[in-house]
């Protein structure tokens, strides 16, 4: 039934990028990457393109205003230079609609691969440091706004309290790993307080960079993508985020590759050493709620809690680990 619709709503989109650009589509493979969203490469008469389909559960109407706003965005960073894809405008939206009410977007194919987390090279990190710092430099060295933030640090009340929903249910289950990595996250949260956060700075941001959202072709990075989650709130997750994703693996950091991210980031954008560890307890306070007994089974998330866990595992530690980077 699931593969009956999926082709339903596939082939109403096709006929909908075919009457509003001409385009004849040739081909086409799906994508399985993602969560609920349809995706696709196709061939077309010119060039290969990229079609996402925006699932309305996860993105009801009234998300689609921020949805076009993240958009615009990303294609004001194509036209700077910044490597993500083109962009197809249609009735100055970028969000399209089919006969049927489909939501869709069209955009360029980069080329390019995804690399496997944990194993990026001191090069791609180099080159990943440069491109998140010009986007930084473009989206936030003249921004005079002071929009409201997208999402705020939670308090030390609320961690604490989600924090024991989350120990009650290892305990329930008898989840012995889960509770000894909740026991850390304990010790964590009762010695500190959403005030280590203050000076974070606030600003756009990708906060979606992991690395199924990123690729390298050689050495280089070949293309930021997926550009949805874009919003107002601390870029200083873009920063965590990659760094994470990039070069955690089996339980280690490879710290060369971290440097060299830094050293590429400060050409366009100033990263102090005290940033950079702020910026690292950020993202564990984020995703600490992803430690717990039961998680959906999904790559992404399983590889969050792995992350989370080597943060809360060396948290008194992340100052001396990080002392020589830069």
């Amino acid at each position: 039934m699931t593969c009956s619709i999926d082709k339903d709503v596939r082939d109403n989109i096709f006929e909908a990028i075919t009457s509003i650009f001409g385009f004849n589509i040739l081909g086409f493979s799906q994508i399985q990457l993602g969560y609920m969203n349809l995706k696709w490469k196709v061939k077309t008469d010119i060039g290969d393109l990229f079609v996402k389909q925006y699932n309305k559960t996860r993105y009801p109407k009234q998300l689609l205003q921020g949805l076009e706003t993240s958009l615009t965005l990303q294609n004001m960073l194509h036209s700077k230079g910044v490597p993500c894809p083109k962009l197809y405008l249609h009735k100055e939206k970028y969000v399209i609609q089919s006969s049927y009410g489909e939501r869709f977007v069209l955009m360029e194919l980069c080329e390019g691969r995804n690399i496997q987390a944990g194993i990026a090279s001191e090069e791609q990190m180099y080159s990943l440091g440069q491109k998140i710092g010009e986007m930084h430099k473009i989206l936030n060295s003249n921004n005079k706004l002071q929009l409201p933030l997208h999402w705020d640090v939670r308090s030390k009340g609320n961690m604490l309290k989600n924090w024991h929903e989350r120990w009650t249910e290892a305990t329930k289950f008898e989840c012995i790993n889960t509770l000894s990595n909740l026991e850390i996250q304990r010790e964590i949260l009762e010695s500190n307080d959403s005030n280590i956060f203050s000076e974070c700075e606030k600003g756009w941001s990708h906060w979606d960079l992991f690395i199924d959202n990123i690729l390298f072709k050689d050495n280089n990075v070949s293309a930021l993508l997926d550009f949805d989650r874009m919003n107002f709130v601390y870029p200083e997750f873009d920063i965590s985020r990659s760094i994470l994703s990039c070069c955690v693996n089996n339980g280690q950091i490879h710290l060369e590759a971290v440097s060299a991210f830094v050293q590429g980031y400060r050409e366009f954008h100033t990263l102090t050493h005290q940033k950079l560890i702020r910026s690292i307890k950020l993202t564990w306070w984020k995703e600490s709620e992803w430690v717990r007994a039961k998680i959906r089974n999904s790559s992404p998330l399983k590889r969050f809690n792995e992350e989370n866990i080597w943060i809360g595992s060396n948290w008194d530690d992340l100052e001396n680990i990080f002392s020589n980077i830069g």
